[in-house]
């Protein structure tokens, strides 16, 4: 079992007390073996999603993992770890042991040199400084700009109702010196990290490994996102268990390019959980393991809300 220190910066005094208590809690039960360690030697920082945007840029800048902290009336941040205070003991359990893969399983990132994937993999290295005071900015092929800065991208309105309605082919962001301008909205950069996956290359991100399992820890919120039957009915399976891509397409019958798109997108947004584990399990379902007949009834129920159904 490996070893991991995660430090405590900015929490409130309650939370921090019951982070640490609950800490001892699950002590044995996580994929690792857990202490707390101070800034220098910590592998995971967890720190409130109000807290001090220096102290996000200097984690941020090591490459290390962290998990924000919100409240019960807080709105989901982009960051891949999420806890929701008053914590729930399963619920840290499971970001820990997502955490812990992620470290056990890092290696360098994949090298993309192909203007397919300039602005994903470029998005992707800034969700990790979203709390930071850098701008960056990426050009559209109409011209269109669109800025990331402050946890927020940033557009024009016409750009985002076109970003929200069709593709945009976007080329690599880049640091620049100054925000956007005045007529610019800002929007959730997780809602821009969805459509550059969901709208992008039907090839599995090479951040991604074709034999690597994937859960869905959350769900999108399609009220802002939009919504097809496909996104409902993959969201569902891969909610209910882990998968590979191959095993996801097959149990739902939906072709590899939209797998893949789906997967690309929810892991450019955070959503998505990988497990290196339990491949063959990923790979070769069991016998009835497709979505539960409660899953169904819910996910018959959205479409006919939706007007989705056939």
């Amino acid at each position: 079992m490996k070893s991991l220190k995660i430090c405590d910066i900015g929490l409130a005094p309650d939370t921090s007390h019951a982070f640490h208590s609950m800490l001892k809690v699950v002590s044995g039960r996580s994929k690792a073996a857990w202490s707390v360690g101070g800034v220098g030697d910590a592998d995971v920082m967890i720190a409130s999603s109000e807290g001090d945007p220096a102290s996000f840029a200097a984690w941020g800048a090591s490459g290390k993992p962290y998990v924000l902290v919100i409240d019960d009336r807080g709105s989901w941040p982009p960051a891949p770890f999420v806890l929701r205070h008053p914590f729930r003991v399963m619920q840290l359990l499971s970001i820990l042991d997502d955490v812990a893969e992620e470290l056990c399983a890092h290696s360098a990132p994949a090298s993309v040199d192909t203007a397919a994937w300039s602005a994903a993999e470029a998005l992707r290295q800034c969700m990790s400084r979203a709390g930071s005071g850098e701008w960056q900015v990426a050009r559209g092929d109409l011209g269109e700009e669109i800025w990331l800065g402050g946890g927020h991208a940033h557009a024009d309105p016409s750009t985002l109702a076109r970003l929200r309605e069709r593709d945009i082919h976007l080329s690599a962001f880049r640091p620049v010196r100054n925000g956007p301008g005045a007529g610019t909205t800002a929007f959730p950069l997780c809602d821009l990290a969805w459509f550059v996956g969901v709208r992008g290359a039907g090839q599995l991100a090479p951040w991604l490994e074709a034999d690597a399992g994937y859960r869905l820890r959350r769900w999108p919120d399609f009220g802002r996102l939009g919504v097809t039957a496909g996104l409902l009915e993959l969201c569902a399976y891969a909610t209910t268990r882990v998968w590979t891509p191959a095993a996801l397409a097959n149990a739902t019958g939906q072709s590899p390019d939209a797998v893949n798109r789906f997967l690309n997108a929810a892991s450019l947004a955070g959503l998505l959980a990988t497990t290196h584990a339990a491949r063959g399990e990923a790979s070769h379902p069991r016998a009835g393991a497709g979505m539960p007949s409660g899953w169904r009834r819910l996910i018959g129920g959205l479409r006919r809300k939706l007007g989705l159904a056939a």
